[in-house]
């Protein structure tokens, strides 16, 4: 399921959150809510198997999307903690500068 408005989250996309105690951390959409939450994981505070639940409205949605996580959960399969860091340590600000870690 995909939320249809622009600039929403997706499965698979990078998210930073803007409220609460997780403040400015990065995130991957792992699940979705009719009710406008999102299920969101880091692979370490926050793992795949009990992610956070979070209002989208106190998300930054960014552009990019981890291609392999998205495709493994729109097919039903598993997700591990290890896909979710490493494609957290590989992430790219698609507006940051290149070369910046």
């Amino acid at each position: 399921m995909e939320w249809l408005s622009s600039g929403s989250p997706l499965l698979g996309r990078f998210v930073i959150s803007k409220m609460g105690r997780d403040k400015g951390r990065l995130f991957i959409v792992v699940g979705l809510e009719e009710n406008g939450y999102a299920c969101i994981a880091d692979g370490g505070t926050h793992k795949v198997g009990k992610p956070k639940r979070k209002n989208a409205k106190h998300l930054i949605v960014t552009r990019q999307v981890d291609e392999d996580i998205r495709t493994a959960l729109e097919a039903g399969n598993s997700v591990t903690d290890e896909q979710v860091v490493t494609a957290l340590r590989v992430y790219r600000p698609q507006e940051g500068k290149e070369g910046d870690a």
